[in-house]
């Protein structure tokens, strides 16, 4: 064997296991999990796991950081697979072909871009390109740079609807893992059209991931009524409909929304969702729902809005206005529940915790200034700055919702990080049948942490790596070893719908 870990506590969700094992590695795979050593045979590297959580690495389904630095702040939150399927990717195969030509340290993966077709499509955005030797601009940055265009806000015709499906259904043959629908930045798009995207995904056999249409606290548009949008689809057409940040979408609903999400998989539609355990949400500035004119019906003040950029706090609507004409795609900070109050707070261990949600970080790109430049750097250097959910979430839930709360047991929330994702998209993903478990034959993600010692550490004002994972293994290679990162590594796979 390549590694054996010897003595560590095996957490796998998938067989119930919680119990002192050894693991073995060959190559990519795992080869031994067992009580004692396995037979006799060479092994080059044995290190005694003692004290340590051998659990597998998590499974980041809403990660918007990739690129090297933003994978190596969460390989030290614990992350070995980061997938983007809310917003996604197109062309589809020339995102894969850039970051397998320049190397990843984790797994990665791409939806289809509902937004990014669309604004081709109405606004004649052009597509970004990748040529060999170099760096493409990313979608997202593509995205927040033209998400005010008027002309891809409001309905489609059926033609152009027409032509979006075929950009997406190209999208799923490049081997996209699905269809990302940011409706929420596009709220005055018919819902006709997400209905039709729903009907095509279901064709296809793949999932759909959506920012849902109304983020409000006020009828009518409330966010209650885009979660039901997003559960309506999904019974009337079949499709696996995966509803994404359901603690910031759903604002001080969240139990109306929870309740309706967890009757509605009862009763057999394929839905689910997910969280993360921050009191605040990040976007582009320039988003819809942070016109100030939109904001009661958030349940926010421009004060509490912090731009990025410039690490401002938004004195009122007036300069609101200005940063969103002057720089739509400047990232933002927005508190949505004061982190302060034990009510806010418990309302979001609620959200976090509801029946089937998974964990998953919505890591934004770092931003230095009004520029999305910091790509491959490490450590992260000075002046960069972007929401700590980006380095911190998955550390965070274990620390808060496991040691401090004592709401989840340990083997609870590995299958909110690891097992439950993987199991959302194994229907069109053969590959996760590999990931989200420790057993033989099984993919060599793994992550060993010191439960006691693993904390989020970062803030809006300081972007600092999570501590707590001794090592992480991704396809048998070590990205962490001994708590410190090997910048050499870059094993990280496409992971694909399809074979």
């Amino acid at each position: 064997m390549d590694v054996l870990f010897r003595g560590a506590r095996v957490v796998d969700p998938d067989t119930g296991t919680d119990q002192v094992m050894t693991v073995g590695v060959t190559g990519d795979r795992i080869t031994h999990v067992g009580p004692g050593d396995p037979p006799p045979s060479t092994t080059t590297t044995v290190l005694d796991a003692s004290g340590l959580v051998l659990a597998p690495g998590f499974i980041d389904l809403h990660s918007h950081a990739q690129s090297p630095t933003g994978h190596r702040l969460q390989a030290l939150d614990g992350v070995t697979t980061a997938l983007d399927l809310e917003s996604g990717a197109l062309p589809v195969a020339a995102h894969y072909a850039e970051a397998e030509a320049e190397g990843r340290p984790l797994n990665f993966g791409f939806s289809a871009s509902w937004a990014l077709a669309r604004l081709h499509v109405m606004a004649q955005v052009p597509l970004p390109r990748y040529a060999p030797g170099e760096r493409a601009t990313t979608p997202l940055e593509v995205f927040q740079r033209h998400q005010t265009d008027p002309r891809w806000l409001g309905p489609a015709t059926p033609a152009q609807v027409d032509r979006v499906l075929d950009l997406l259904e190209g999208g799923v043959a490049e081997g996209a893992l699905g269809i990302g629908v940011l409706l929420g930045y596009a709220p005055g798009s018919g819902r006709e059209e997400y209905f039709r995207v729903a009907q095509r995904a279901e064709q296809l056999g793949v999932g759909v991931s959506t920012h849902a249409r109304h983020m409000s606290a006020l009828e009518p548009g409330s966010s209650l009524d885009g979660a039901l949008e997003v559960i309506a689809a999904a019974a009337g057409t079949g499709a696996a409909l995966h509803l994404c940040h359901v603690n910031s979408t759903s604002l001080r609903r969240v139990d109306q929304v929870g309740a309706a999400l967890v009757r509605a998989a009862e009763l057999g539609n394929r839905v689910t969702t997910e969280a993360y355990p921050y009191a605040m949400f990040s976007t582009g500035i320039g988003a819809a729902f942070l016109a100030p004119e939109h904001l009661g019906r958030l349940g926010v003040q421009p004060t509490d809005v912090l731009f990025l950029p410039t690490g401002e706090r938004v004195r009122d609507a007036e300069r609101l206005r200005e940063l969103r004409a002057t720089d739509p795609g400047g990232l933002c900070v927005v508190d949505f529940l004061d982190a302060g109050d034990a009510a806010d707070q418990t309302l979001l261990a609620r959200a976090v915790s509801l029946p089937g949600a998974v964990v998953a970080s919505d890591a934004m790109p770092l931003v230095r200034g009004t520029r999305y430049d910091v790509h491959d750097e490490w450590p992260v250097p000075p002046g960069a700055a972007v929401h700590p959910r980006s380095a911190g979430t998955f550390a965070r839930a274990l620390r808060w919702m496991v040691r401090e709360r004592g709401d989840w047991t340990l083997l609870e929330a590995v299958e909110r990080c690891s097992t439950g994702p993987a199991r959302i998209l194994e229907p069109w993903v053969p590959a996760m049948r590999r990931k989200g478990r420790v057993a033989v034959g099984c993919d060599a993600d793994l992550v060993l942490l010191d439960l006691e010692a693993t904390t989020d550490r970062a803030s809006a004002a300081a972007v600092l790596p999570s501590s707590g994972v001794r090592h992480l293994l991704v396809g048998g290679e070590f990205v962490v070893r001994d708590g410190q990162l090997d910048l050499t590594a870059l094993p990280g796979r496409p992971v694909r719908s399809g074979g």
